[in-house]
């Protein structure tokens, strides 16, 4: 979704990371620099712009773009930083002087505009997740309501029929049929405190979170640990974040790692909310192009929706550290508490 907002933007659009070197580029950067994406991202600044212009985040600065045949055009550049991105990513707007009714102050507007689209995917986002937790609670009820009862009326039915039974081979069977009921009632026992996990809306993301490492340890016998730093409680929306992202980290933990230890701390900084989760465990290599781990993709997606980011460390025999941050901006969103 981000990427598709970044491509389709009416600016030319351009990424930089730290030394330099284009990693993105919209479609109207295409257009404007008269190049592919392919032939954007990885080549260096110093190729697209004349001279060495040196790009301010405070004012627009005059460039001139080189194109591919060696004509020039001037451009406005503007420089701005990503909010809460550690890694020095720069995104320059690139405004065409040439064309007619184009200006620096034409430029100021589309800006303004780019702020105010972050606000709104910050409340669309803030709506997707509540809708989400929304449809997990009515799942959940539905579970609870429907699908629990049909097997605990079966399991009663059971417990009347063995009273009439005397063979032991058909007490055997009566046995087995009753230990997959039972197992089939706690899956979705489960599955109901997956869905709505019953602390996050009262007792808060440390509580819940206690609960998921508690689970993590009942069914991969490791020890666990929660370290509490927050000062105070996110809002609903933002702590329904957190939490998901955290359940697929702790969740990766359980399938991936073989650990002996998983510590989670939730922290606060910069404006925003720091979560960390760290494992002894195995390691790996090529995380982030493994598809056994669609959900550190996932999870990278909704940081970046938040306005956050997302980063994972990995070394064989050494373990793994997930990290993420979302930005307190996001409580302001806030619409309510799920049904």
């Amino acid at each position: 979704m981000y990427w598709q907002a970044f491509r389709a933007a009416p600016e030319a659009l351009i990424v930089l990371d730290a030394a330099g070197v284009v990693r993105l580029a919209s479609s109207a950067a295409e257009a404007l620099f008269q190049r592919s994406t392919a032939e954007l991202v990885g080549r260096r600044i110093a190729d697209l712009f004349a001279g060495d212009p040196a790009f301010s985040t405070q004012e627009p600065v005059a460039a001139a773009v080189r194109l591919p045949g060696g004509r020039e055009i001037a451009v406005d550049v503007r420089a701005r930083t990503l909010a809460g991105d550690p890694s020095g990513l720069l995104v320059l707007a690139v405004d065409d002087q040439s064309m007619p009714g184009r200006s620096r102050a034409s430029l100021e507007q589309r800006i303004a505009r780019l702020t105010l689209a972050e606000h709104e995917q910050a409340e669309l986002l803030s709506d997707v997740i509540l809708t989400q937790e929304r449809e997990r609670a009515r799942i959940a009820a539905g579970v609870h309501d429907d699908s629990l009862q049909v097997i605990t009326a079966a399991t009663l039915r059971l417990q009347h029929l063995r009273r009439r039974l005397r063979d032991p081979a058909d007490l055997e069977i009566l046995d087995k049929l009753e230990a997959s009921l039972v197992q089939a009632a706690d899956r979705l026992r489960r599955l109901i405190f997956d869905f709505r996990p019953p602390k996050l809306s009262d007792d808060g993301l440390a509580a819940a979170t206690r609960d998921l490492l508690d689970d993590l340890a009942e069914r991969h016998e490791l020890e666990v640990r929660v370290e509490d730093r927050l000062t105070a409680e996110p809002a609903l929306p933002t702590r329904l974040l957190l939490y998901r992202m955290l359940q697929e980290a702790v969740a990766n933990v359980g399938k991936h790692a073989d650990a002996d230890r998983c510590t989670v701390i939730l922290g606060e900084q910069e404006n925003g909310y720091l979560v960390r989760v760290v494992d002894d465990g195995v390691g790996a290599e090529n995380l982030h192009t493994d598809p056994g781990h669609l959900g550190l993709l996932l999870m990278r997606e909704r940081a970046a929706l938040a306005g956050g980011w997302f980063r994972i460390s990995s070394v064989p025999g050494s373990g793994t550290t997930v990290t993420f941050w979302v930005p307190r901006g996001a409580d302001l969103q806030s619409k309510g508490a799920p049904e």
